[in-house]
């Protein structure tokens, strides 16, 4: 009974923080939900522009291509550019009630991740008159979806318990991902990297990520056994990773803040 209530305890919280999250994104905005997809679509008017002039090997609806890869990017990286650092901003709150810290984080992974899905939902509409959704799309979304959060609730954890005691952690996350934007097959196919080069995809899970959602949206091949395979087994050793050091960090936050 105990464990029950805590566990309501937690999610009653969760659901406050993360409503208190969604109503703090547009507060004071003109366009509001406009944004949604505002930032994307420039991205992939601009990105899209220049590169198709410079792919040797054009990628089918590669526009659509594009903004679905800026979508699932945008929420990573949007994500973990908040998380990182929202133990250390939420000091005072930490510092007058006990209350699971892993609210924090985890209330900003989901206010990312309403917006995220709604604006794919507005992305499905010029994608239905291509004829490529099946009758295997929705559950390929719906577990490339579960990686994505798994591996952004995984990895978030991990860098904002570490920046609590080891405050460049937000610095190294920033620069991280300059360059994981560019090791993530956004922009180009994996079909256009040499194979001796491949291996090097294998450490980032959201390459099957992306793989499956263009597989099941644009009709593009997945990815493979063995890229699938590679990158679930990275996205279970950093969520482990991240809840157990989490755990471990948080009983100190408090001398550290």
């Amino acid at each position: 009974m105990k464990t029950m209530k805590n566990m309501r305890g937690f999610f009653d919280l969760l659901f406050a923080m993360t409503e208190k999250e969604l109503r703090a994104r547009y507060k004071h905005t003109v366009f509001g939900f406009f944004w949604l997809v505002a930032n994307p679509l420039l991205q992939m008017f601009v990105i899209g522009f220049i590169f198709t002039f410079l792919l040797k090997q054009p990628v089918k609806n590669y526009y659509l291509f594009l903004f679905v890869g800026l979508l699932v990017w945008n929420f990573f990286s949007l994500s973990l550019t908040k998380t990182t650092p929202s133990i250390v901003n939420e000091r005072g709150l930490i510092k007058k009630a006990r209350f699971p810290h892993a609210v924090i984080p985890v209330s900003i992974i989901l206010s990312n991740f309403i917006h995220f899905f709604l604006a794919f939902l507005l992305y499905l509409v010029p994608v239905l008159f291509l004829g490529t959704l099946t009758m295997f799309s929705a559950p390929l979304v719906l577990f490339s979806f579960l990686l994505l959060l798994t591996f952004t609730i995984g990895l978030s954890l991990l860098t904002c318990a570490l920046n609590v005691r080891f405050r460049d952690v937000n610095f190294f996350v920033s620069a991280l991902l300059i360059v994981w934007f560019y090791a993530t097959p956004i922009m180009y196919a994996l079909t256009m990297i040499p194979r001796p080069l491949l291996w090097l995809w294998r450490f980032n899970p959201l390459t099957s990520i992306l793989q499956l959602l263009q597989q099941a949206v644009l009709g593009l091949p997945g990815p493979g056994p063995g890229m699938l395979a590679s990158n679930i087994g990275v996205i279970i050793v950093i969520t482990i990773l991240g809840i157990t050091v989490f755990k471990r960090e948080s009983k100190y936050f408090d001398d550290w803040l």
